[in-house]
């Protein structure tokens, strides 16, 4: 059994904790925060977990065997780093760091002292994602020529709030890493150029259109906002057809529009909910004594955060 402690007690902890509920290969042991309000709600609805009032003193529980980091972007780097330092296994709330070079550092370090470590890239466990994947080998839309990503919601100004600030906030830092973690599984190929439209609001991108080419020849469409409500669709372009996925970051169905009209869906549900299938990948990987899933591997999240780093650029040309 998985002890597992808890970085940061917000809305994503709360539902991580819910899934982790559903597994018999791990339990929530213990819970950081520095809130006072957070930790009494805490021990309110789960008495029989220990809560701490300072992230040291979780990582220096020598009974927890892997944490969840669940805190701001920005303080991602630095707790991931204590908790390798320590030896705990490392589940981090994506994106893992705001930059390329930390991302590696957290890399080798988890290298270097045997440590499994993971960015919560949950999409690449979604059940389903393994068959639209399957539909893509077995060449039923042919060779893919375009990607098509969007996740954009609305939401208003809140004060203080990680989305908003300007070290840490704005839509690519907040979901970006989805659009292109899907993308960059059906196009494996170098980025060529990058065009891209802004929108800045509170001093953050708050509406981003992106267009990548790839060295292959290949295109993809990023298109995200925190200011606007579209459809969290992906749509993967083919010689033969194309296959359409909603929400794509998590999906239960996909359909499939071939050119010579026909058409049809598969379908495949959450095993409990969209936390679930990740969370028993870390507990699969730490039973093999496995410091890196194969799913999810420290070179995927260093493709990531390269190819984000490569979008900001672009925002200044």
């Amino acid at each position: 059994m998985t002890n597992w402690g808890i970085i940061g007690a917000g809305n994503i902890a709360r539902r991580f904790t819910l899934s982790l509920s559903q597994s018999s290969q791990g339990q929530l042991y213990a819970i950081a925060s520095y809130g006072k309000e957070n930790r009494e709600r805490w021990k309110e609805e789960y008495p029989e977990v220990i809560t701490y009032d300072d992230y040291t003193k979780l990582l220096n529980d020598s009974h927890i065997d892997a944490v969840y980091i669940a805190t701001r972007h920005k303080d991602h780097y630095q707790w991931c780093k204590e908790a390798i330092l320590r030896k705990k296994a490392v589940l981090c709330e994506k994106p893992a760091t705001l930059e390329y070079q930390q991302t590696k550092e957290l890399c080798e370090l988890a290298k270097k002292h045997q440590v499994f470590f993971m960015e919560a890239m949950k999409t690449r466990f979604i059940p389903l994602v393994a068959d639209i994947k399957k539909v893509i080998e077995d060449g039923v839309i042919g060779d893919i020529e375009r990607v098509e990503t969007c996740f954009a919601y609305q939401v208003g100004y809140r004060p203080g709030h990680y989305l908003h600030e300007k070290d840490q906030g704005g839509i690519l830092n907040d979901v970006g890493s989805y659009n292109l973690a899907s993308i960059l599984d059906y196009i494996d190929s170098p980025i060529q150029s990058i065009t891209s439209k802004v929108q800045y609001e509170y001093e953050v991108d708050a509406n981003d259109i992106i267009e990548l080419t790839f060295e292959s020849g290949q295109t993809a469409l990023i298109d995200i906002a925190f200011n606007e409500n579209k459809e969290k669709d992906m749509t993967i372009y083919g010689t033969l057809g194309r296959l359409i996925a909603n929400p794509f970051y998590r999906p239960q169905s996909a359909s499939i529009i071939l050119n010579n009209g026909e058409t049809y869906t598969i379908e495949k549900a959450y095993i409990h909910d969209d936390f679930y299938t990740e969370i028993e990948e870390v507990h699969h990987c730490l039973k093999e004594d496995m410091i890196e899933s194969p799913r999810m591997s420290y070179q995927d999240s260093l493709k990531i955060i390269k190819a984000i780093e490569q979008i900001r650029k672009s925002f200044d040309k």
